[in-house]
């Protein structure tokens, strides 16, 4: 079809005449595209460099209104009269004692909460020694964990001091935290009656920059002067950051401290702050960030034009399409309703006489399979009601025998078996007639027949054994109810009952053969009975060849109905077990076999 459709293409004037205007108008497209990508390029570096300022400027602001308010809040809470009274010699009351030391505790407490973001707050009395805290019980300086902290500040006497994990690298504490320390009262000229420690962890400085967006490989790092990290957004391990910021600081220091350098194919600003703690914060964008946006909007012309270009030829090839397509969809019509195809429809109707075709073969199929969904309606009814049939000839034979062996328990008056029989019997009947649906799980069979069985178990001095051994999860296999109460009822009366045994045996196996050719599942019933010879049973497999019931009733009845459920592919063998026993096969195709869910009321 597609070599008289381009053929077509070639000659007509019409498709030609619209390439070429095509390729007249892409070429001005081409020139203002590069044009834009060139411009765009310069325009977005400059931009993001100066972005890039401006965010280390915003950052390095944060930090230092957040080191500004330590200070104040050190000299608000040092002067504060209620701390500095607190701080006394111990007195001789206990009871006063533990009031000073609750109020100011309770102090330090609601500070903590006021503040907010701060991690927390602690006193340091010269007087007793002690050190309290907002958020830990008093103790002494001996045993406290701020003791290295206190003890430094103490022997530089100086009003206030910061601390942070670089100024102390084997102090646990400053490895999360960052400390700002005041004298208490803060004023030198006045005698020393404590220290104030207000703490801020560093995760506080994480949250300031973790939502700045940089790109995948762009980062923001907050270092002590040193270089120690306290805060960074890299997504690099650990090691490889440290070493990168070095270089950066290195490259800085070199360079006589310039707000902004290029470090291979990365933009970096650095900028250090004025305050007490005196952190730099490093912002570094990769050269493959900032041509980021360049490379979106390079990228973007390129597609449009492509786009463009393929829709045009598309545009072409469709235009001719629809010329030629209505009368091909009428042939490709015809072909499939004469091979069968009778779901096949023309979807394009042309304003033409071939439209109003193809609207003819349209409604045309549609009659056809309706007559065939009739017929296969019809088959599925007559297949419904030959199983019924066939469902109706086992029900009365087997309540006819269940009733004779209440008839002999009554005739014994055995009235306790005859309760027990007549329960089992209810229930059996209650699953033979109640049950409307045809088909049932092969479990729910089996359960069917260990009841069976175990009503003939009273009957009989004669005990029979089931032994089940069923391939999960072919216990759900849906097969014909009342499928296999007929063989294993042949299996006691014709096989066990006879050889006059102290106890019988049935086995039920049911498994799969996927490696065969094709894949079947086999259903086997055996017993240890007396069996059959090889002349009784070829006279019985020919039996089951014919359409009617005749004898072996039970046998015939669950085979029709095996062959109406699986398919005319199923197959019945007969044989004679190790034991001697008769041996029933049903070979039925992989295919045609269903796993049924119950459904529970």
């Amino acid at each position: 079809m597609m070599s008289p459709f381009f053929g077509f293409l070639t000659r007509s004037f019409y498709i030609k005449m619209i390439l070429v205007m095509l390729a007249v108008s892409l070429i001005p497209l081409i020139v203002l595209s590069y044009i834009s990508v060139t411009v765009s390029s310069s325009t977005v570096e400059s931009q993001v460099n100066r972005l890039n300022a401006q965010l280390v400027n915003q950052v390095v602001d944060r930090i230092e209104l957040t080191m500004s308010r330590f200070r104040e809040l050190s000299e608000q809470y040092s002067r504060i009269s209620s701390i500095q009274s607190a701080l006394v010699s111990p007195s001789s009351q206990y009871y006063e004692e533990v009031v000073r030391k609750k109020d100011l505790i309770a102090v330090l407490s609601t500070a903590s909460a006021v503040i907010g973001n701060v991690e927390g707050l602690q006193v340091y009395s010269a007087a007793t020694d002690e050190v309290l805290s907002s958020d830990e019980a008093p103790s002494t300086l001996e045993g406290s964990k701020f003791r290295p902290l206190i003890e430094e500040f103490l022997s530089k006497g100086g009003s206030s001091l910061f601390l942070d994990k670089s100024t102390h690298p084997n102090v646990p504490i400053l490895q999360n935290s960052t400390y700002y320390i005041a004298r208490i009262p803060f004023d030198t000229f006045e005698d020393l009656r404590g220290v104030l420690l207000i703490s801020m962890n560093n995760t506080q400085f994480q949250r300031q920059i973790e939502n700045i967006q940089l790109g995948s490989l762009g980062s923001v790092s907050l270092l002590t002067p040193s270089g120690v990290t306290i805060a960074t957004t890299s997504k690099l391990e650990r090691s490889r950051d440290d070493a990168r910021t070095r270089s950066i600081l290195s490259r800085w220091a070199e360079l006589g401290k310039p707000n902004q350098l290029e470090m291979g194919t990365s933009i970096v600003s650095v900028k250090q702050t004025k305050t007490f703690d005196s952190w730099i914060v490093i912002s570094e964008i990769p050269s493959q960030e900032l041509t980021r946006s360049a490379e979106i909007i390079r990228r973007t012309v390129t597609y449009f034009l492509i786009a463009l270009v393929i829709i045009g030829g598309l545009s072409v090839i469709g235009f001719g399409y629809q010329l030629y397509r209505p009368l091909q969809a009428v042939k490709r019509q015809v072909d499939a309703i004469k091979k069968g195809n009778f779901e096949a429809r023309v979807t394009h109707f042309a304003p033409n006489e071939i439209g109003d075709l193809g609207r003819m073969l349209n409604t045309m199929a549609v009659r056809i399979q309706e007559l065939l969904s009739e017929q296969q309606e019809s088959e599925d009814m007559k297949r419904k009601l030959e199983i019924r049939a066939l469902q109706s000839q086992i029900n009365p034979h087997f309540m006819y025998n269940t009733l004779n062996t209440i008839r002999m328990f009554a005739m014994l008056k055995d009235y306790d078996n005859i309760n027990t029989l007549m329960g089992k019997f209810v229930s059996l009947l209650r699953y033979s007639m109640e049950n409307y649906d045809q088909h049932v799980q092969l479990q729910q069979e089996l359960e069917y027949v260990q009841d069976y069985i175990a009503l003939l178990n009273m009957r009989y001095k004669y005990q029979t054994q089931l032994h089940a051994e069923i391939e999960a999860p072919l216990e759900r296999m849906s097969i014909p109810k009342l499928g296999l109460q007929p063989l294993i009822e042949n299996a006691v009366f014709h096989g066990i009952l006879p050889k006059k045994m102290p106890e019988g045996h049935i086995y039920l196996r049911v498994y799969s053969l996927e490696g065969a050719e094709p894949a079947a599942v086999i259903i086997e019933v055996e017993d240890n009975g007396v069996g059959l010879d090889e002349g009784q049973l070829e006279k019985l497999r020919i039996h089951l060849q014919q359409e009617q019931l005749g004898d072996n009733i039970g046998l015939k009845n669950v085979w029709l109905r095996m062959k109406l459920m699986f398919g005319k592919e199923a197959q019945i063998e007969l044989g004679t077990a190790a034991s001697g026993g008769l041996l029933i096969r049903f070979v039925l195709p992989a295919d045609t076999v269903r796993l049924k869910e119950v459904q529970h009321g």
